[in-house]
């Protein structure tokens, strides 16, 4: 039993030093997350009547002749053209591996056998520059979030400046670079790339001088002193205007005050109490009537003469 486990062993190093050197040796080929990739066979032309299979790791996942295939996976996730090409849709992480390729003839012998080793990845993201002033140098930094480790560079007007593998915090890849010249002002240029992407950065740096400093300080002196003069005069105009309104307040009740005495004085007497009694008056005769209407009424009867009698008529001479 020691001798068979034994064997068994070093057949099972052996089989994994072979598969091993062939891999290593293998095509690399690299997709992108979420996408397709095509694998090919290298230095190969698949005739009709030949069988093509195709393994990942050992599981097989397609086999066919021509258009005839046999999908053991996912017929939506895998598609093997007559030519042989297999093609992956919908890329995860997890489809990274080696695929194997195995060709037939129709006599069942070998005619091909490749490996190929797939790699997918992610695309980089922006990166952005950060940078610190100091009075002899500027610290310039290039980073990047994300998952995989990118490769990133540091450019200044399109010449490296800095190159190196990035150091990792949290997701957050990023290098480091102490610039040290005379001028104040620089371009830098970040570039982050991996085997399926790139993507570039540029950024103009001023770092200000001791003068600009002082011309600065100047323009932030002068901008207090224009605050504290502005709130000032519009402390003194609400202050004037305030004044203004209690002098008017102070007013009102003065003239409403004499209003009310004029009005007092401008009232009839009051009746005393002991009022002298009213003489009654004296009762008109009634205007004495005009002839037209004393006419109008019945005449009146004319008194009678007395006749003389005879004996007065008897002693006039």
């Amino acid at each position: 039993m020691n001798f068979r486990g034994i064997f068994l062993a070093k057949c099972l190093v052996v089989l994994f030093s072979c598969v091993k050197g062939s891999t290593d040796k293998a095509p690399k080929v690299y997709g992108i997350r979420n996408d397709s990739v095509f694998l090919n066979i290298p230095g190969f032309k698949v005739e009709q009547q030949q069988e093509v299979s195709w393994l990942k790791n050992i599981l097989p996942l397609t086999k066919g002749k021509g258009s005839v295939v046999k999908y053991y996976k996912d017929k939506e996730k895998y598609e093997q053209f007559p030519n042989g090409t297999l093609k992956i849709d919908h890329l995860v992480e997890e489809d990274s591996g080696n695929y194997k390729v195995t060709v037939y003839n129709d006599s069942g012998s070998l005619q091909v056998e490749n490996n190929l080793i797939l790699s997918v990845q992610e695309m980089v993201t922006k990166p952005e520059i950060k940078w610190t002033c100091s009075q002899k140098s500027i610290t310039v930094t290039c980073e990047v979030k994300q998952k995989n480790k990118p490769a990133l560079r540091l450019l200044e007007n399109n010449k490296t400046l800095f190159e190196r593998q990035p150091t990792d915090a949290n997701g957050i890849w990023k290098i480091e670079y102490q610039h040290k010249a005379k001028s104040r002002t620089a371009k830098f240029q970040c570039e982050v790339k991996n085997d399926v992407s790139m993507k570039t950065t540029d950024q103009e740096i001023k770092c200000s001088g001791p003068l600009d400093i002082i011309l600065i300080g100047s323009i932030a002196g002068g901008a207090v002193v224009f605050v504290i003069f502005l709130a000032l005069l519009i402390y003194c105009i609400r202050k004037k205007r305030a004044e203004r309104y209690e002098e008017e307040d102070e007013e009102t009740p003065m003239q409403i005050r004499q209003l009310s005495d004029e009005s007092k004085y401008r009232e009839l007497p009051k009746t005393p109490v002991h009022a002298p009694q009213k003489q009654p008056r004296q009762q008109q005769r009634p205007p004495p009537q005009s002839q037209t209407q004393y006419q109008a009424g019945p005449p009146r009867p004319r008194p009678r003469t007395q006749q003389k009698s005879p004996s007065h008529m008897k002693e006039r001479p």
